[in-house]
């Protein structure tokens, strides 16, 4: 708003599954989505940044001392995650599905709520490290690799491509981008 005080900015609440065709109907001007998204006539997608996703355990949890958790250290487990489909789920997706996996589930639509839930003992979430980071610091949860190399995800931004180069839009990506996550930003 300092930079750009004639730009309206609103913000399309809840949880959109292809938040790309927002942008292709002409109803959003920027949606930040996840993975690399296939091509799509009009839309231009750019890399903003990459992080790791971290299993979350309470600090008395069995595996808080761990190095880092392999796929087979969830069975017998609860995932607790937002209430999305597995598809949408890194740690289903490229981590325990590779493996067939599939741990009990319980959702919370809430990062603090499901970091409530972990902290009180009643299961193991997946989650960036950048939108955990304050609750790690404070040793209220522990965050732990999943696998020895890490999962490592990645987000883009979608817009249509007439506006792709405007100067407020390339000011906000350049933001984006300056305050991700130091050791993973894109260049």
């Amino acid at each position: 708003r300092e930079h750009w005080p004639e730009v309206e900015l609103d913000i399309v609440s809840g949880f959109h599954t292809e938040p790309t065709t927002l942008v292709e109907n002409g109803i959003a001007d920027f949606a930040v989505i996840h993975d690399e998204p296939p091509k799509r006539a009009g839309v231009v997608t750019e890399h903003l940044f990459t992080y790791e996703t971290l299993a979350i355990v309470s600090p008395r949890h069995a595996y808080a001392q761990k190095a880092w958790l392999q796929p087979q250290d969830f069975i017998g487990e609860t995932l607790i995650s937002y209430p999305v489909d597995d598809a949408m789920l890194d740690v289903v997706r490229h981590f325990l599905a590779p493996q067939d996996i599939r741990p009990r589930r319980r959702n919370a639509e809430l990062t603090i709520a499901i970091l409530q839930l972990v902290a009180s003992g009643r299961g193991i979430a997946a989650l960036p490290e950048w939108s955990v980071r304050p609750y790690l610091d404070r040793g209220y949860v522990v965050g732990i690799p999943l696998g020895p190399k890490g999962l490592h995800c990645e987000l883009h931004a979608a817009m249509p491509e007439s506006l792709a180069s405007r100067a407020y839009i390339r000011d906000f990506i350049a933001k984006v981008r300056e305050q991700a996550p130091r050791a993973t930003a894109a260049s």
